[in-house]
């Protein structure tokens, strides 16, 4: 199944940002107020946030998730946007209210893991069958009926990357906006319309949201927000793909905008495999973690990881710009990430030694 891809004037995805962006910055600022002003609100508030184990308001993802529908179906009944994609913005706008009741659902309920994760592949076998596929590997590898696998672990994989990384105030939602301005970049120098169109509106939704919610944070995504997001990036990404723009780029730019979180949840899964516990269990050896041990302020923290994004984005972006170079390159390039990441892990591991050898010193001077 192709989604088609009808055209959008230019001037429209400068508007949809900047109506997405201060959407999105009222919408925030006004949760804000009802919970801050509300006092038949604070009792329930309390408990959550204390079951949260952040004492500050949760829910931040329904404006960021309500901020880009609302621009979506706004443009789409104004007439600014052809109306052939209706049927595109009918399947984003299913899959992410499905998945923002079940992250509702989990920040007041705490949802069992294994049901959340149960849910989420339903989710993404429902999208898969409305034409969110990856049927071929660039233009050498068809992948028959192992498409449905691939593409599931994609937008579960993706989803929970998103969920996981959010453990520190603005860490997701600004790894997202970064992730979305290199889209944006990519997309639209390649007239990928939908998919330029869909990563720009984000970017002003997760902009006028992460005003608020970098450190400290006035208010948090929840897993509201991280799982919603999560679906809708992976969305985005398998768009072009949907679209059967096979180039090696559609499927190297995404891993690499995604590099943190997918880093952080694939060494997440392995460590608690390896130690012969449950993958759903939670523990504190994230990334962001093991900085903050390390004695970096929460802030400190999400610039390190910020620039190691912007880093990685910023290489995505000059390989991106001649595609005639991609499939000669692609080796290379991921033994230049590998190699890369390899070394950051290496100076992360040098400095926890050195910190717990001095803590050691320490103890028995």
């Amino acid at each position: 199944m192709t989604i088609d891809s009808p055209p959008i004037p230019g001037p429209i995805f400068f508007l949809g940002y900047g109506v997405s962006l201060l959407s999105a910055f009222i919408m925030t600022f006004t949760l804000i107020l009802i919970f801050s002003r509300l006092n038949i609100l604070v009792r329930p508030l309390n408990k959550l946030m204390i079951a949260m184990g952040k004492p500050v308001i949760p829910f931040g993802g329904i404006p960021v998730i309500l901020s880009f529908l609302f621009v979506l179906w706004l443009f789409y009944f104004a007439g600014w946007i052809n109306h052939e994609n209706l049927r595109l913005f009918q399947k984003i706008t299913l899959g992410v209210t499905m998945m923002m009741a079940l992250g509702i659902y989990d920040d007041i309920y705490q949802c069992p893991p294994k049901i959340k994760f149960l849910c989420q592949i339903i989710i993404a076998v429902i999208l898969f069958f409305a034409g969110f596929q990856i049927d071929r590997i660039g233009n050498v590898i068809e992948l028959g009926s192992f498409s449905i696998f691939l593409t599931v672990f994609w937008i579960v994989g993706i989803t929970n990357s998103i969920n996981l990384v959010d453990g520190i105030d603005g860490l997701a939602s600004g790894l997202i906006l970064l992730s979305c301005i290199t889209l944006s970049f990519v997309y639209l120098e390649r007239d990928m319309v939908e998919a330029s169109f869909l990563t720009v509106i984000l970017t002003g939704s997760v902009f006028g949201f992460f005003i608020f919610n970098f450190p400290p944070a006035k208010i948090i995504l929840g897993d509201t927000g991280s799982l919603s997001l999560g679906l809708l990036i992976s969305l985005i990404t398998l768009l072009p793909l949907s679209q059967k723009f096979t180039d090696e780029i559609y499927y190297l730019i995404p891993i690499i905008t995604l590099l943190i979180p997918i880093i952080d949840t694939s060494s997440s899964f392995f460590r608690r495999v390896l130690k012969g516990t449950s993958p759903f269990s939670k523990d504190a050896k994230h990334l962001h973690h093991r900085l903050a041990k390390l004695g970096f302020s929460p802030s400190k923290t999400i610039y390190i990881l910020f620039i190691i994004c912007f880093y990685f984005n910023l290489t995505a972006l000059l390989t991106a710009h001649n595609i005639d170079l991609i499939p000669r390159f692609m080796p290379i390039y991921f033994i230049f990430v590998i190699i890369n990441v390899g070394i950051f892990l290496y100076f992360l591991k040098r400095l926890e030694n050195k910190k717990q050898q001095k803590y050691h010193g320490n103890l028995f001077e």
